[in-house]
């Protein structure tokens, strides 16, 4: 199956060149200082077919120059090319020089940059980088032909090799983002599937890991959701990553005040990766490659954990813009099976708890709630008799699976609201039959994290196969209550059908043999039903 391919967002670090001594800071001093551009000239070039503006402009640096730098200042200059692309496309240089022995302007303090003790008491060129929705190594590939583009506009000559070679090893880079925009509905189903608490409740066990959860819904949902992970973290989650991260669903405070054919009606899921995450540490530019691995392979992960389509071919899951092309990648990365199951098993087991130790007064509310889908503490305690005060320790006993919000009494989990609603309306309700369900669930979820997508499947649905003297599957069962019915207030048995083959091929099994075997559900009325998977899928 085909993988979104992603694009680069913002990228910063630094590049360090001892190939030409000070030779291409002290070339554009000269040409830049003095007539006719006095320290700023603007212009326009082409690079490979493809339009830039650039701006040239000083900026006063922290080194005091030396006797034979021959100039009337304090201080050496610093010099900045910026230049626009198309879109948002930008790269941002700034080239300061490097030489053995630099002092600080006022104080003549020597100055303790890395520099000699990275490069060696050599003369250089120091350049600070920040591209905006540049590939990496196109950011490289800009510099020397901005270079280029400026001496021609000065009809001066320059060095043909000049940031040509590769940089230094002691290059680095400390900021590496990548996104994939997603449709809004999309985006929201992201949000109410939980990825980002998922994530934050499994690593809440775990001793060593630090993690931060930040939501910002005020505005809009997925205004600004991210979860800034340490490498320790991360560990946990994706096997030999080693960076620390932030992954974020990005949505414009009013995305509504934009058309919404615009791409930025949609949200961004992106993924960075910065030295602040990293105890300060920035990593070397020649690592760029496995950052980018690390980067992709836990935003396209997120995505797949949470089943979102990764193929991009008519599937309307990713929206293109003037920079993400929506587009298959050349290679896929590696899919890893979703770590954080046992924190649906842990709350499974809060709710047997629950269940199994309420009194008379909170199973009355438990079943109120479950069929009315929400209720009022106060028609909650018309409905059943009982002292509004009564009704509110019964709420308190049941924190762990209500929530009361301005009076209104609902589930906190949704799912056990609707197994809660199914038991009762069936005919053989008991309430410790669905605490007995979600043990048999729990049981199977130990295994989950080692499972095929099938195998996982099944856990999540309490289903269970029987297979035939030729390991083919005979026989699925399924407790659950479902109808044919797509307008009803029960799962559907046709879409968990069509589930229960797309699970089967992802484990990398052949449908057709599936789809033969007998499928056997509860129908709301009390009965059971038996249909072949394939054709209950077709319907």
């Amino acid at each position: 199956m085909s993988q979104v391919a992603t694009t680069a967002h913002e990228i910063e670090g630094r590049w360090k060149w001892p190939d030409w001594g000070r030779g291409p800071y002290d070339a554009l001093s000269s040409i830049m200082l003095g007539p006719p551009f006095e320290g700023y000239v603007e212009l326009s070039t082409e690079v490979g077919g493809e339009p830039w503006r650039l701006e040239v402009r000083y900026s006063k640096s922290g080194i005091a120059p030396r006797l034979s730098d021959g100039i009337n200042a304090e201080r050496l200059y610093e010099w900045d090319i910026v230049g626009r692309g198309r879109g948002e496309k930008k790269a941002s240089f700034n080239i300061s020089p490097r030489f053995p022995g630099m002092c600080h302007y006022e104080t003549g303090e020597p100055l303790r940059l890395p520099w000699e003790n990275q490069v060696g008491e050599v003369d250089g060129v120091d350049v600070e980088y920040h591209t905006s929705n540049i590939e990496p190594d196109r950011g490289l590939e800009l510099l020397p032909e901005f270079y280029t583009a400026i001496f021609e506009h000065a009809g001066e000559g320059i060095h043909s090799h000049y940031f040509r070679s590769r940089p230094h090893e002691a290059s680095t880079m400390w900021a590496y983002e990548r996104y994939v925009r997603i449709s809004r509905d999309w985006g929201r189903k992201l949000s109410s599937n939980g990825v980002l608490q998922k994530i934050t409740h499994f690593l809440s066990d775990l001793e060593g890991v630090k993690a931060e959860l930040k939501i910002d819904n005020r505005e809009v949902i997925n205004h600004q959701n991210r979860l800034v992970l340490d490498p320790a973290s991360v560990r946990q989650l994706l096997p030999d990553h080693t960076y620390g991260r932030k992954f974020e669903i990005y949505q414009l405070a009013d995305p509504d005040a934009v058309d919404k054919d615009h791409p930025s009606y949609h949200p961004k899921v992106e993924v960075l990766v910065n030295k602040k995450m990293n105890d300060r540490e920035a990593w070397a530019w020649d690592d760029r490659h496995d950052v980018t691995e690390q980067i992709e392979e836990t935003l396209l992960n997120a995505l797949h954990w949470n089943d979102v389509p990764l193929a991009p071919d008519g599937t309307g899951v990713y929206i293109p813009d003037d920079h993400f092309d929506a587009v298959s990648r050349e290679s896929p990365v590696e899919l890893y099976e979703d770590p954080t199951p046992r924190l649906e098993a842990k709350t499974d087991h809060l709710l047997i708890t629950t269940l199994r130790d309420m009194g008379e007064t909170a199973r009355d509310v438990t079943e109120t709630v479950a069929t009315d889908g929400g209720a009022t503490v106060d028609d909650l305690a018309d409905d059943l008799g009982k002292h509004p005060a009564t009704i509110y320790r019964a709420i308190k006993d049941l924190d762990e699976i209500l929530e009361l919000e301005q009076g209104q009494v609902s589930f906190r989990v949704r799912k056990y609201r609707e197994e809660l609603r199914a038991l009762v309306d069936s005919a053989e309700y008991a309430i410790d039959s669905l605490a007995d369900r979600i043990q048999h669930v729990m049981g199977l979820a130990d295994h989950i994290a080692e499972s095929s997508p099938f195998q996982k499947w099944l856990a999540e649905n309490g289903a269970e196969i029987d297979y035939d003297q030729d390991g083919n599957p005979e026989h699925v069962r399924m407790e659950t209550i479902l109808s044919r019915l797509k307008s009803s207030s029960f799962e559907n048995v046709q879409r968990i059908a069509a589930e229960a083959l797309e699970k089967w091929r992802k484990s990398g099994n052949d449908p057709s043999v599936l789809r033969q075997a007998q499928l056997t559900w509860r129908t709301p009325g009390g009965g059971t039903e038996v249909g072949f998977v394939g054709a209950v899928a077709d319907r």
